[in-house]
C-alpha cells in the first residue's frame, strides 16, 4: 500500500498510508488542528512554542504504530491471534491516535472550559455511543465512569468522529465507537470478549505511559527550547510489553531511560508549564475569553462552531481583538492591550524555592497554599485595597494545566517477568517527592514586597483567629 510522507521536526519522517491520507488526514476537521496551538499562550514565555496539534496528532500516530509493532514482535503478545486480527487491531490503533484530539477547541485546554460537557454526553447518547459502552458491560452514569471523567475535548473528538468519520473508518475496516473508545481510554471489544489485544492497544493510547503523553513531553521540551528532556526514544520504545493479566507495561531493562522520562516530564512541567510567566500568559488568555463572553455575550468556542465552522485560535482571538476595539475603554480592551504588548506585572515568587523563601509559614506552607487558593477573589480583593490598586491588577493563580501534573507518574508500571510493581514500589526515585503546583501572586512592578508582606501579616492573623 502506497504512503506518504510528513518530515515531523522530533520523530523525522512519518509515513502515513494514502487512504488514511485521504479519509482523515486531508479532511477540514483533522487540517483545523493545524492553527490550534499546542500549549495556547505559552509562545509568549518561549517564542519558539507555536508547534500545533497537527504535528502532535501525527507525533502520536508515529509513536502508536512503532509501538504496537514492537508489540506485535513480541511473541507472548502475539501469541494466539492471526495476522488480520492483529492488522485490525493496528488500524484501530492508528485511527484512534490521529483523531484523539480532534475535538480540541481553539486556545487548547483554554478553550475547553467554553465547552458544555452535559450537552456533548448527550449528543453522544444520541449517537449511540453511550449505549454501545453499557453493551459492553461498562458502568456509565457512575462517578467516575467513562464519560463522566473524560474531559470536553476528549468527548467532543467522539462527537467529531461519530459525525465526520464513521464512514471513513468503516471504509478503512475500523470500527468508529471503537475509536471512540481508545480516545476516552477503553476498548468496547475488550469488555465485551476478553481480547487482550484490544485492550492493550487502547493502553497504548490511553494510560500512564500512553504515547500521547510521551509525544507532548518530547516536542513540548523540544519546541519551547527549554531542552529540560533526554529521552532514548528508540529504547523507551522497544521497552513496551504486555503482562498477563496486568496490561501495558514498561521492561525493567530500560530503567535507566524511564528515570530520564520521570525526570523530563517533572523538568517541563515545573519549568514550562508551571513557569510564572506561562500561568499568567496562560490566565490572562483565559480572562480575555471569560471578559468577551460577558462583554459581547457570545460564546467564540462553542462545539458546534468547532463541528460545522472549523473555528481555531486565530478565529477566536480576532472576535476577542474587534470586541476590544468596539469598547475601547472595557476591561476586556485594557486586558487585550496587555497580551498583544505582553505587558506582564511582576510575580511574587518564581519557582518553589522563591516561594518557600517569601512565606512565613515555612511549616505550613501546604495550609499557606490552600488558603491563598481557595480563597482567592477575596485575597484579591484584600490585596488590592491594602495596596491602592485596581482589583483586576492583583492576579492570584496556579498552573493553568492542572491536569499536566506529574502526580500519576508514580503509577507507571515497571514489568519483571510476569509481574509489575509501580515506578514507587522501585524505589527509583528513593523517597523524592514528585513536585506539584503552587499558587503564584502577579502585581505590578514595584509592589512584590509590600504584597508578600500583606499576605503574611493577613495568613498570621486568619491561622490565629482559627486557632
Amino acid at each position: 500500500m502506497s504512503s506518504k510522507q510528513f518530515k515531523d521536526p522530533v520523530h523525522g519522517y512519518v509515513e502515513v498510508a494514502e487512504p488514511i491520507v485521504e479519509r482523515i488526514v486531508d479532511t477540514p476537521s483533522f487540517q483545523r488542528q493545524r492553527h490550534v496551538r499546542q500549549l495556547s499562550a505559552t509562545y509568549l514565555v518561549y517564542p519558539g512554542a507555536n508547534h500545533s496539534r497537527f504535528e502532535h496528532a501525527l507525533g502520536v500516530f508515529a509513536l502508536a504504530k512503532r509501538v504496537f509493532r514492537s508489540l506485535r514482535s513480541q511473541r507472548r503478545f502475539a501469541r494466539g491471534a492471526s495476522e488480520a486480527h492483529l492488522d485490525t487491531v493496528e488500524a484501530t490503533l492508528k485511527c484512534a491516535a490521529l483523531l484523539h484530539d480532534v475535538g480540541h477547541p481553539p486556545l487548547s485546554h483554554l478553550g475547553e472550559h467554553h465547552l458544555d460537557a452535559t450537552a456533548l454526553r448527550d449528543r453522544l447518547a444520541d449517537a449511540g455511543l453511550v449505549g454501545a459502552f453499557e453493551d459492553a458491560g461498562l458502568a456509565v452514569g457512575v462517578p467516575g465512569g467513562p464519560f463522566r471523567r473524560a474531559s470536553p475535548h476528549e468527548l467532543l473528538g467522539c462527537v467529531v468522529i461519530l459525525r465526520k468519520y464513521a464512514d471513513a473508518l468503516r471504509d478503512l475496516g475500523v470500527d468508529p465507537y471503537e475509536v471512540c473508545a481508545y480516545v476516552l481510554g477503553y476498548s468496547l471489544t475488550y469488555e465485551r470478549e476478553g481480547d487482550r489485544h484490544f485492550g492493550v492497544a487502547a493502553e497504548v493510547l490511553h494510560s500512564p505511559i500512553d504515547v500521547d503523553r510521551l509525544d507532548y513531553i518530547i516536542r513540548d521540551s523540544r519546541m519551547t527550547g527549554a531542552e529540560v528532556l533526554s529521552v532514548d526514544t528508540e529504547r523507551m520504545i522497544d521497552a513496551y510489553t504486555a503482562v498477563p493479566d496486568a496490561g501495558l507495561a514498561l521492561r525493567d531493562k530500560a530503567l535507566s531511560t524511564i528515570g530520564n522520562y520521570l525526570e523530563g516530564r517533572v523538568a517541563l512541567y515545573m519549568w514550562v508549564t508551571q513557569h510564572h510567566k506561562s500561568v499568567y500568559a496562560n490566565v490572562l488568555l483565559r480572562e480575555l475569553l471569560d471578559e468577551f463572553v460577558a462583554l459581547a455575550d457570545e460564546r467564540p468556542i462553542t462545539a458546534d462552531k468547532v463541528l460545522d465552522g472549523y473555528v481555531d485560535d486565530y478565529y477566536a482571538m480576532e472576535r476577542i481583538r474587534a470586541a476590544a476595539r468596539e469598547h475601547p475603554d472595557s476591561t476586556l480592551a485594557d486586558l487585550h492591550d496587555r497580551f498583544r504588548s505582553r505587558r506582564f506585572p511582576e510575580s511574587c515568587w518564581k519557582h518553589r524555592v522563591g516561594y518557600g523563601e517569601s512565606v512565613d509559614a515555612t511549616d505550613d506552607m501546604a495550609a499557606f497554599s490552600a488558603w491563598l487558593l481557595d480563597d482567592a477573589d477575596a485575597l484579591e480583593a484584600d490585596l488590592a485595597a491594602a495596596l491602592d490598586l485596581p482589583v483586576h491588577e492583583v492576579w492570584i493563580e496556579r498552573s493553568y494545566v492542572p491536569e499536566y501534573e506529574p502526580g500519576e507518574l508514580m503509577d507507571i508500571p515497571i514489568a519483571h517477568r510476569d509481574s509489575t510493581r509501580s515506578v514507587a514500589e522501585t524505589g527509583l526515585y528513593g523517597s523524592r517527592a514528585f513536585e506539584g503546583a503552587i499558587p503564584f501572586v502577579f502585581v505590578p512592578d514595584g509592589y512584590r514586597w509590600a504584597a508578600i508582606d500583606h499576605l503574611n501579616e493577613a495568613f498570621a492573623s486568619a491561622a490565629g483567629e482559627s486557632a
